[in-house]
């Protein structure tokens, strides 16, 4: 399974490499490799099963089914990831994620739902293996597409920044993308190499999908600018990521310095921090108990502490409460019972 080609085995080296720098050497610890069927899972999953003794992770082909398309063309993903994982003798996992439910329940489309079941289809998976780590097969392509569509709709430093490299899903378990600097002509070149004919997802050409436009339609009027774009677009979200970082570990270190010892926030001394610093040290109050605040709950909760006083929702649990100088955080009080 070895390709001799010097470019090939060049692209293995750099996802083997990507692997440790982004989760240590495994020593046999299992790895869950999301697997779709496609060039780019393909590619990360041939490339990784052929560097273990550089990465030192126990390869698991995992396939997430999201219950959209035909049963055909899923039957068809099921069956090329199935096959590809006993081609380089790695165990195989299917889970079904009912994306269009989760879609119906919560805002945002079925593309975001898709995504918000299948991290977590697969991190119960890693749960249920004992492998602390989850791989997923982005590439440098779809970082700029990621970075264009959040410049589309107006966001600031955290989705210039992109998909991060690796980010903690809980529980002891990571995800991380090994092949952010790999491209999707290269994923291919790779499949090819070993001899693998990867599926075509029909989804990627259905104009309904915004990601699908840009990749149609932007991407190639940027090219014509800058037929290096998505490389660009890709080292400005790995620079905006590392100012991001600096951020948030600021943030991190300024709550530390204004929390009391009630574990309540000094609103005076809050708010007579810049307001980019704000942001980062109430994200990160917020983040301790496992709250991510939206751009929409960030302003509400810096809106009622400039005011004084007030209470903003933030989940089901917690409640962001603003009272005698000082900023909390609480569950929501339960009804009161009103005698009759």
């Amino acid at each position: 399974m070895h390709p001799s080609d010097r470019a090939i085995r060049e692209i293995g080296r750099r996802a083997a490499r990507g692997v440790v720098e982004l989760l240590g050497v495994g020593y046999e610890r299992p790895l869950i490799a999301a697997v779709s069927g496609g060039a780019d899972s393909s590619a990360m999953l041939l490339l990784l099963a052929d560097t273990t003794a550089r990465h030192g992770w126990s390869v698991r082909a995992a396939h997430v089914d999201h219950l959209i398309q035909s049963d055909s063309v899923r039957q068809t993903f099921r069956s090329s990831s199935r096959e590809l994982a006993d081609l380089v003798g790695v165990p195989y996992h299917v889970a079904e994620a009912d994306a269009p439910s989760e879609a119906e329940r919560a805002s945002g489309g079925l593309e975001a739902a898709a995504r918000a079941v299948r991290y977590r289809a697969l991190k119960q998976l890693a749960l249920d293996c004992g492998a602390p780590a989850i791989v997923v097969a982005h590439t440098r392509d779809d970082q700029a597409e990621t970075v264009l569509l959040h410049m589309i709709r107006g966001s600031g430093l955290d989705g210039l920044s992109g998909m991060p490299q690796v980010r903690d899903l809980g529980d002891g378990v990571r995800l991380a993308r090994p092949l952010l600097d790999v491209t999707r002509a290269e994923t291919v070149a790779v499949c090819d190499a070993y001899g693998v004919t990867p599926v075509d997802d029909p989804s990627n050409d259905e104009p309904i999908y915004t990601r699908n436009r840009v990749r149609q339609s932007l991407l190639p009027m940027l090219e014509s600018f800058n037929p290096n774009i998505s490389e660009r677009l890709a080292e400005l979200a790995k620079s905006v990521g590392a100012d991001r970082e600096l951020l948030e570990l600021v943030g991190s270190q300024t709550l530390q310095q204004l929390r009391g010892a009630s574990g309540k926030l000094a609103r005076r001394q809050f708010l007579a921090l810049p307001g980019q610093l704000q942001v980062r040290v109430i994200r990160a109050f917020c983040a301790e108990q496992g709250i991510t605040l939206t751009a929409e709950r960030t302003a509400a909760a810096l809106q009622v502490i400039l005011h004084g006083h007030g209470v903003v929702e933030l989940s089901g649990r917690h409640n962001l409460t603003v009272a005698r100088g000082t900023i909390a955080l609480a569950p929501p009080c339960p009804p009161q019972d009103v005698a009759g």
